[in-house]
């Protein structure tokens, strides 16, 4: 398993998260949706570069 840095923010609508190293965002309205959406968008984003 690899470890990524997860940036994540208070907006005024919910939760906003992006990785330090690489080019994956996303939001969410809770802490559990944004893992969720975060999770999701980091492996479609390493499945399309053919690393997953």
């Amino acid at each position: 398993m690899k470890a990524f840095e997860i940036i994540i923010e208070r907006t005024n609508t919910g939760y906003s998260a992006y990785a330090k190293d690489h080019p994956v965002a996303t939001t969410g309205s809770s802490m559990a949706e944004l893992k969720n959406n975060i999770t999701g968008a980091l492996n479609l984003y390493f499945e399309a570069q053919g690393k997953q």
